[in-house]
């Protein structure tokens, strides 16, 4: 499906950044794009129009899409944007942010006579070119319907999650629960191997049960064999899990589980493991069992 009806812009053109603009400009959108990595701006050249700063792509665009490591990336473009000013703008934040700092900028940006928008994704790059992503929007039911058609470009599955922030924080607790049993993942497989099992034909055994699943699939068969290829960062899902954590403080609620799955993840930052995949965190487990 082609779209031509408003011109785009698009901030943060890493893994998924790069996959979602890919997607928009092949369906003939004209896109605006700027990054700070010139290696990734230079994969559009020709194909988009390229902007010198954040406030270039604000100009030349109706609707702005940020794909960003972290809310502490978004913030900076967020109070420029406001500064310079938002009338008529809609911007979509597509990255995995906090949700309580999406709600205090969606109210600024209204007050201001524009709209944020946040549209977390679920899913891999790969699945951006075929349409194949997870869209979670929160925000007004207008902008909804307003972004369809752009969304339609990369996600099949476009849910309306309700308010500001929802979009968010779906996502934050998407996260949440994959990383949880990831993290069992990493405390199992490195006891039974201590106890003497084969964690190969454990895990095919697991696999026949109920208990089998798709994360337990992808993620470890790189575990149990220590190649942890690299699909999201640790580094990333640790502030993920901080987001989520901050979220359950927010309402003064104990998180049990989640303090645990943290305390792994800050042990393997501290040995240096951040950039890795999060498969990596059992690493960590399989050094503690192996005296190190």
């Amino acid at each position: 499906m082609e779209v031509t009806m408003e011109t785009l812009g698009f901030i943060g053109l890493g893994n998924m950044g790069g996959a979602i603009c890919r997607a928009l400009v092949d369906r003939g959108n004209q896109v605006t794009v700027y990054d700070l990595n010139e290696k990734a701006v230079s994969a559009f050249q020709g194909k988009a129009r390229i902007a010198g700063d954040a406030v270039e792509v604000l100009e030349k665009s109706g609707i702005i899409f940020l794909s960003l490591p972290a809310s502490r990336h978004v913030i900076p473009i967020l109070e420029e944007y406001l500064t310079h000013g938002v009338k008529g703008k809609t911007v979509v934040d597509t990255s995995t942010s906090y949700p309580e700092t999406t709600r205090a900028f969606y109210e600024r940006f209204k007050e201001a006579g524009g709209s944020l928008v946040d549209l977390a994704i679920s899913g891999a790059p790969a699945d951006a070119g075929k349409g194949g992503l997870m869209a979670l929007f929160g925000g007004d039911e207008e902008e909804h319907e307003h972004l369809a058609p752009y969304v339609a470009c990369f996600a099949n599955r476009y849910p309306n999650l309700g308010g500001s922030g929802n979009g968010h924080t779906a996502k934050i607790l998407f996260n949440f629960v994959a990383m949880t049993y990831v993290n069992i993942y990493a405390m199992a497989f490195p006891l039974a191997e201590k106890m003497g099992l084969d964690m190969h034909q454990l895990f095919e055994l697991l696999m026949t049960t109920g208990m089998g699943c798709g994360t337990m699939n992808f993620y470890v068969p790189k575990m149990i064999d220590r190649t942890y290829d690299m699909a999201f960062a640790l580094e990333l899902a640790h502030k993920d899990l901080t987001y989520c954590r901050n979220l359950f403080e927010k309402f003064q609620v104990p998180a049990f589980a989640l303090d645990g799955e943290l305390a792994m993840l800050r042990t393997a930052i501290r040995d240096g493991k951040g950039k890795m995949d999060y498969s990596a965190c059992i690493s960590t487990m399989f050094e503690f069992f192996e005296g190190k």
